[in-house]
């Protein structure tokens, strides 16, 4: 169709697309207005027109390339122009691109779209209707409606708002109602937990109160009993219905009842009273309570609180524990007996009358003092320094039951005094105090020591008399036998063979003798202590006792060979092994001794070993006094004079072994006592 076959009017078709059922409003827009008047459907279209003019929105069509076919008068008034041939999107959003809310790709497909845009041009809201138009020549046109909505979106803004406060307000008000139900709640859970606590408070405090062993009384101004427990019953003797009869001050042995009007005003003033009274009981017998009585509110009336409990077995008992005491201060300040106790730094806590007189301090003086440096020197007379023994002894006193120390005077004469001591420990078996008593051994030390030093004298004056018979031995009966034997042998040169044969006979006896006589002297008197020297002297005669006996003998020296020791401790030393070996021929049936002597300072060692058949030490022991043997008791005083230790150790069948000890620097002859605990 050309531009002059194309009609004077744009005609769209009235009825039923053929596609979908849906009825499409369809009108003719003349072309020329007033070929209208001519048209037969001008009453159609003056209709459509009015409806047009009448409609408070805005109305236009577009093509398929977003050209406005028509725009009705509102449109143009709101847009400024009318833009009919123009780009819709130019026209009314002032865009140079399609909307991107465009809905044509729908309407196109012959969809009628409702949606609504804000519009950037003048920021206003419409509600838009998009439908297709269907052409006679097939072409598609869309037909829209534009509705302002700007002032109903915002009053649905608005809405919406007071919506949401709304909303808030109902969930401020149902948070607020929450945590006061929440509160009150919690509230009634803590009511119901105090009130269960205080019932719970209430029968503890009536358990506490009837189960008490102490009696409890609650009296008034008055002295009424007003409530007691049943301690306070089997206290009096009373049931309780005759005490909350009685007055309070009836039960007291000592109180009238003015007297108990001032000790209530002074518990009225909040005062706290206790001490001990005597309480008349029903069957007439006094009894002593201490008590204690302050101030309760009871009935609303201030009331006094007593607790009272019986004490007379505790009485009595301190009665008789005093009585105790005045018998032991007696006994222990009359006993002659040196009693005192010490803490565990030593310091005297107390001093009897005996050791006061005995030391020569005067009370005053000696309690607090350090016991050493008061009663125990530093150092004895012989040197021995006892702070070290006094430490450990201060540290460890279980391990001193008993001792002999010398102690010191306060005029600075010294004394001997065996200790009995005890360790007295708390609850927690901790040392909190030392008890020691001591007697007086002076004497008896001085009798030992006088036993010990003629002990010494009579071995040495033994070993000198050895020495003598051993000389007149060796230098007189054993020349004389010679002499004798030489003279015998030559003088029955020329006699018969009879004769020759019975000197021959008396010559092996006369040699023999001599022998014997030689081994005596040898025996009395070691030449070779003094030729040879100690270890020599040893090695010698364990190898002639080994091979005169069968007895394997192992022994070895270290460290003696440069020692100068004193004749009297090389001869104790030597007659030491002497002894044992004897004792081993003698008793062990033994095969094989092992002695080791060895010097290190500040000690002398030996010790002894055999493979024989062993003994019982103690009943051995106690044998040898009743047999009156010298054996080992020989050995023993030989090591006491050297100021030594002697152990023996043995048992049957496991052989026996013996360890001595000496000091190395003890070279003089006297005693020196050593501390000593047993």
């Amino acid at each position: 169709m050309t531009t002059h076959d194309r009609p004077k009017h744009l005609t769209m078709p009235i009825g039923i697309h053929p596609s979908d059922d849906t009825l499409r409003f369809v009108f003719e827009v003349p072309t020329d207005p007033l070929d209208a008047a001519k048209n037969p459907l001008k009453e159609g279209y003056l209709q459509q027109s009015a409806i047009i003019k009448a409609f408070d929105g805005f109305v236009y069509v577009v093509d398929e390339n977003y050209r406005i076919q028509f725009m009705n008068s509102r449109l143009a008034l709101r847009t400024g122009f009318d833009g009919t041939g123009q780009r819709c999107y130019k026209v009314m959003h002032n865009l140079d691109h399609v909307c991107p809310w465009c809905r044509n790709d729908r309407v196109l497909k012959g969809e009628t779209v409702h949606w609504e845009v804000l519009s950037p041009k003048d920021k206003r809201w419409y509600h838009v209707i998009d439908t297709p138009i269907f052409h006679s020549d097939g072409t598609i046109s869309k037909f829209g409606i534009i509705l302002d909505i700007h002032q109903r979106k915002q009053s649905e803004t608005e809405l919406e708002r007071h919506r949401r406060n709304l909303e808030e307000m109902v969930r401020s008000r149902t948070r607020d109602l929450t945590l006061i139900n929440e509160h009150l709640i919690n509230e009634i859970e803590e009511r119901k937990n105090i009130e269960k606590s205080l019932r719970e408070s209430q029968e503890r405090h009536r358990i506490i109160f009837d189960g008490s062993r102490d009696a409890i009384f609650i009296s008034g101004s008055d002295g009424s009993i007003l409530i007691c427990n049943r301690s306070a019953a089997q206290l009096t003797g009373y049931s309780l219905n005759e005490l909350k009869k009685l007055k309070i001050f009836d039960l007291y042995a000592t109180m009238a009842p003015e007297r108990y009007s001032n000790f209530f005003e002074r518990i009225r003033a909040g005062q706290s009273i206790s001490g001990e009274i005597r309480i008349a009981r029903k069957d007439g017998r006094t009894i002593h309570a201490e008590f204690s009585s302050r101030k309760i509110v009871f009935a609303d009336n201030a009331c006094a609180h007593t607790i009272a409990r019986d004490i007379t077995a505790r009485k009595k008992s301190e009665a008789a524990l005093r009585r105790s005491e005045a018998k032991y201060r007696e006994l222990v300040q009359n006993t002659n007996s040196m009693i005192l106790r010490f803490d565990p730094l030593g310091r005297i806590t107390f001093f009897n009358e005996y050791a006061r007189q005995f030391f020569g301090f005067a009370e005053h003086e000696i309690l607090g003092m350090n016991i050493l440096g008061s009663i125990i020197p530093w150092r004895s007379t012989t040197g021995i320094d006892y702070r070290l023994m006094i430490v450990d002894f201060l540290k460890n006193p279980e391990r001193y039951p008993a001792n002999e120390i010398e102690n010191i005077r306060k005029d600075g004469s010294r004394a001997w005094i065996a200790w009995t001591n005890k360790p007295v420990r708390d609850k927690h078996g901790r040392v909190f105090e030392i008890l020691s008593v001591g007697l007086d051994v002076t004497q008896r030390k001085q009798a030992q020591r006088q036993v010990q030093f003629l002990t010494h004298q009579l071995i040495k004056a033994q070993e000198n008399e050895r020495l003598r018979i051993s000389r007149d031995l060796h230098d007189h009966i054993a020349q004389d036998l010679s002499t004798l034997k030489i003279g015998l042998e030559t003088m029955f040169k020329g006699h018969s063979e009879e004769t020759r044969k019975k000197v021959s006979l008396l010559s092996n006896i006369l040699h023999r003798s001599i022998a014997s006589v030689r081994d005596m002297a040898y025996d009395l008197r070691p030449p070779g202590l003094d030729q040879l020297g100690l270890v020599k002297t040893l090695y010698r005669y364990c190898e002639d006792f080994s091979k005169a006996n069968s007895l394997e003998i192992d022994f070895a020296a270290a460290g003696m060979e440069e020692l100068n020791l004193e004749y009297e401790t090389e001869i104790n030393l030597y007659r030491l092994i002497q002894e044992a070996l004897n004792n081993i021929k003698r008793h062990a049936a033994a095969d094989r001794a092992t002695i080791r002597l060895v010097a290190s300072s500040p000690d002398i060692m030996l010790r002894i070993k055999d493979n024989g058949k062993g003994f019982d030490v103690d009943a051995r022991k106690k044998r040898a006094l009743k047999e009156k043997r010298m054996g080992l008791q020989s050995m023993v005083e030989r090591v006491h004079l050297l100021q030594g230790k002697i152990n023996i150790q043995s048992r049957p069948n496991k052989g026996t072994y013996i360890f001595i000890e000496i000091p190395l620097k003890e070279k003089t002859s006297g005693f020196e006592e050593k501390y000593s605990h047993h």
